[in-house]
């Protein structure tokens, strides 16, 4: 039967307790930790040591050291009369605003806490106070379970009693984890901001003082918009806690803040371990500050000798650079290399120098990729079962624009005013024909293309899509075209192979990502092949007697030429280059011109010494010589050459075009194949062309 209208404010089975029982139960739980505190205080337990001793050891593929970071040992310790008041307000009003009344638990927090966990079986939520978080960081693991949370409110407790509130705090603001390789205040202040931390005014504090929430995701190099936006709620906090007054903290949020990294000396492959921090970090933050802290050691897909040729390929190829207003040197490049197979980061380059510019562009940077992305867009065009030598006029076009002006599709050379096939059009990148097959596939496709590739960024299916007006990374592109190199299957990009904790156990091993079928084998092969193309015959073919062997690869550059790419392949090996200004500006040059050379030497270096392999044809596509001047079957008359399809979609009808000598001016079939001039007619006189039936 229908109940009756509940009393307004009675709490049902679903709602959370009264507060009136949450502090009491809070009390009860408290004395309930106390009375275990007390009790286990009996106990001897020894002198905690907190293994920090050594630094974290990183490790290349083949299990050479390549790098460790800082021990959170040997960071230097401040004293709280050396520390800001506004960053120890900053920070007691974030981390602990009862800091001072408390004796190292909240009661209500713990409950609320404990409740969370209690519907979710496992634990979820801390609940920690300042104190909790030093004992954690102090003595204890990284661990999530219930026995860890029962001895960190042991130290808890003994830190209370032992100690005074300010050396506390002053303990606390030395030995949390500020990202970047910062433990404490000291080197925090210097990593980001490259002074003393007594020199911090409250604008720099408030940035300092929300960090160690979330050190990975509020870096301020890496994501500076979530690390304005958390230095503002730091702010609005400090107004609720009363430590400063609005004014203040409108006036400090007013600020610019310039970042800068006191000068140390460059880790190797600085750039690669940063990423590989960073994927710890989204699988653990806590691990992530743990391997930090020091003791551990990190095995990683790294291959040394690779990522030494990406850093001479950046340092000698890149475009000489110009100081900006900040003082980094412009333009900027990026390089991740991929190993195909496998989808593991042999290399990784996000900038000219990881300790005066930590910003990490191959990660972090979302640049249009220009003509790069008409790999997916001829993929696309391939899997929807259109032949190669399909053809499409390179000639003046526009379409109707979103805001009532005409899309006028332009191309860098002049028009060619005749027909192109698909390889002859991704050879010297028309942008006319590529947009022209956007229209007939529909952008929608293309972008469904992409997205099995490993394309993970907003894309809009507009028709400037496929000329790459949507913003992309370097790893992100690199990993699409992981797929053509490896001949339909697409692989995760990954770094980590296992992290090993300083008592020898493995704590986190990441499988391999497992491949997935992204394109057919067939279109990847016929795709590469027209990538080969680009480099025999079109925009990278002045690069190809630098690299010294067979490979595929594609040229970009965007609008303004503000973006310059190359992205290429063997079949082991996939590399992108881009190089730019952090703020957009023209770099008077091309993607072949700037980002090839390094693309080029960058191969040439990490392939030497390697066997010149090339990709096995795969068995549903099949080599046709057709007509050279209309891809059909070559009748008697027919300059021909030698062309590849899906089986099923290669030409089953004759050229109907008769009495031609040559092909059409700069007709191209596969790499190594040749223009094949019609065989004589035996019964015509000399110099005398059949006539056209």
């Amino acid at each position: 039967m229908p109940l009756g209208p509940r009393v307004a404010g009675r709490p049902t089975g679903q709602e959370h307790p009264p507060r009136r029982w949450v502090i009491l139960a809070g009390w009860l739980v408290v004395g309930l930790c106390a009375g275990f505190a007390c009790a286990v205080a009996l106990v001897p337990v020894g002198t905690p040591s907190p293994a920090r001793d050594s630094p974290t050891i990183f490790y290349d593929r083949h299990g050479t050291e390549v790098g460790s970071a800082a021990s959170g040992g040997v960071h230097p310790t401040v004293a709280l009369s050396q520390i800001p008041e506004q960053l120890q307000q900053a920070t007691i009003s974030v981390e602990d605003a009862s800091f001072y009344a408390n004796f190292g638990v909240n009661p209500v927090s713990i409950v609320r806490a404990a409740w969370v966990d209690l519907r979710a079986r496992r634990l979820l939520e801390g609940g920690s106070t300042i104190t909790q978080q030093l004992a954690k960081n102090l003595y204890l693991t990284q661990s999530r379970t219930w026995r860890r949370k029962l001895e960190e409110l042991v130290y808890t407790f003994r830190i209370e009693a032992t100690r005074s509130k300010a050396e506390i705090l002053a303990s606390y603001l030395n030995n949390i984890y500020y990202g970047e390789g910062a433990w404490g205040v000291g080197q925090a202040a210097q990593t980001y901001f490259g002074q003393d931390v007594s020199t911090l005014d409250l604008a720099e504090c408030a940035l300092l003082a929300g960090l160690p929430a979330s050190p990975q995701t509020l870096d301020p190099y890496q994501h500076p918009a979530a690390a304005h936006a958390r230095q503002q709620w730091v702010l609005e906090r400090m107004v609720a806690t009363g430590a400063i007054s609005p004014l203040q903290a409108s006036a400090a949020a007013a600020e610019t803040l310039h970042y800068h990294r006191a000068q140390s000396s460059a880790p190797v492959a600085g750039y690669f371990l940063q990423y590989v921090l960073a994927s710890i970090g989204q699988h653990s933050p806590a691990l992530e500050a743990a391997v930090q802290r020091g003791g551990y050691r990190v095995y990683t897909t790294l291959d040394s000798s690779v990522q030494a040729a990406a850093d001479r390929a950046m340092a000698q190829y890149l475009p000489p650079g110009t100081p900006d207003a900040s003082g980094a040197l412009q333009p900027q490049g990026a390089l991740v290399a991929i190993d195909p197979g496998s989808g593991a980061v042999r290399a990784l380059v996000g900038g000219r120098s990881v300790t005066q510019d930590p910003f990490n562009r191959a990660l972090y940077a979302v640049r249009q990729p220009g003509s790069t992305f008409k790999a997916f867009l001829y993929a696309t065009v391939i899997d929807e079962g259109y032949p190669i030598t399909a053809r499409q006029f390179d000639g003046p076009v526009s379409y109707p624009g979103a805001d009532g002006q005409p899309y006028v599709v332009k191309d860098v050379e002049p028009y060619l005013l005749r027909e192109l096939t698909m390889r002859e059009a991704l050879a010297i990148s028309s942008n006319v024909v590529a947009v022209k097959w956007a229209q007939q596939v529909g952008p929608a496709r293309v972008i469904a293309t992409a997205r099995r590739m490993g394309i993970t960024s907003p894309l809009q299916p507009t028709l400037p899509l496929v000329l790459g007006s949507y913003g992309v990374t370097p790893l992100e592109l690199a990993d699409a075209y992981v797929p053509l190199a490896s001949l339909g299957t697409a692989h995760a990009p990954w770094c980590v192979e296992r992290v090993v904790a300083p008592d020898g156990a493995v704590v986190w091993a990441p499988p391999a990502p497992r491949g997935r079928r992204a394109l057919d084998p067939g279109v990847a092969y016929i795709v590469t092949s027209m990538m080969e193309s680009v480099m025999t015959d079109g925009t990278g073919r002045a690069l190809l007697p630098i690299v010294g062997r067979q490979v595929a690869g594609k040229t970009g550059s965007t609008n303004g030429n503000r973006d310059a790419w190359f992205v290429g392949y063997t079949p082991n090996l996939v590399a992108a280059v881009w190089v730019g200004d952090d703020q957009p500006a023209d770099l008077h040059g091309v993607g072949a011109t700037l980002a090839g050379p390094v693309w080029a030497h960058f191969m040439a270096q990490a392939l030497q010494g390697q066997p010149d392999v090339v990709w096995r044809r795969p068995a549903d596509v099949e080599e046709v010589r057709v007509s050279a001047l209309d891809g059909l079957l070559p009748n008697p008359t027919s300059p021909t050459v030698v062309e590849l399809f899906l089986r099923g979609h290669q030409p089953t009808t004759m050229s109907p075009i008769w009495g031609a000598t040559q092909a059409s001016p700069g007709l191209i079939g596969i790499p190594g194949s040749q223009v094949m001039p019609a065989p004589p007619d035996p019964l015509a006189p000399p110099g005398v062309l059949p006539v056209v039936p």
